[in-house]
């Protein structure tokens, strides 16, 4: 009779746990690290230089400098995983309405710009590939869209308002620029504070 030999045990799995979900915003396809990504990733034991590369490379269908949503998952084993989702609803109403930024004062003032329903129904279609907005009907993420443009102090309507009419003469590219010049104006205006 041949006695078989106990075998022996099976190695100790280490449980690997989620740590959390981080959320960045990050510019499509020309990530580089920065002090801010540094302070997200850093803690988390997520080499920024790795995490740049692998998010350029699933970005680079995307238009350059377009702010894409990301929430990493990192484990404890220091693997993580991310996914990606399209730009705030904030920053595709900015582009459509030609404004730098939205009413400091929302819906309670005359609107800053307008953007038609049409519009609206395209800025919902795009967010609705989302992950968390899958199966949400359209017409729901479209009076969602309204809602945050009303915030936003920009009017939305059928037709554009007369007073709008020449909003798409102001170019996409200058917005960033204008954004700037803005805060800039804003920290100057401020008054310094007493030490």
């Amino acid at each position: 009779r041949c006695r078989s030999r106990p075998s022996a045990p099976a190695p100790a799995r280490t449980a690997m746990s989620v740590v959390g979900r981080f959320r960045l915003i990050v510019p499509a396809a020309t990530a580089k690290p920065s002090p801010k990504m540094g302070q997200a990733l850093g803690p988390l034991g997520i080499n920024m230089m790795n995490f740049c590369k692998e998010f350029n490379a699933r970005t680079t269908k995307v238009r350059p400098e377009v702010p894409v949503q990301v929430t990493i998952v990192p484990k404890t084993d220091r693997t993580y995983k991310f996914f990606l989702r399209s730009p705030q609803v904030q920053w595709f109403v900015q582009r459509v309405a030609r404004i730098p930024k939205g009413s400091d004062w929302g819906a309670g003032r005359a609107p800053v710009g307008n953007i038609t329903w049409k519009e609206v129904y395209h800025i919902a279609k795009a967010k609705s590939m989302d992950p968390q907005l899958v199966g949400i009907p359209l017409r729901t993420i479209c009076l969602s869209v309204r809602h945050t443009a009303a915030a936003m102090g920009v009017t939305v309507t059928r037709d554009l308002l007369p007073e709008f009419s020449k909003r798409d003469d102001q170019p996409v590219e200058e917005l960033e620029a204008l954004r700037k010049e803005i805060r800039l104006r804003n920290k100057a205006s401020r008054k310094p504070g007493k030490k």
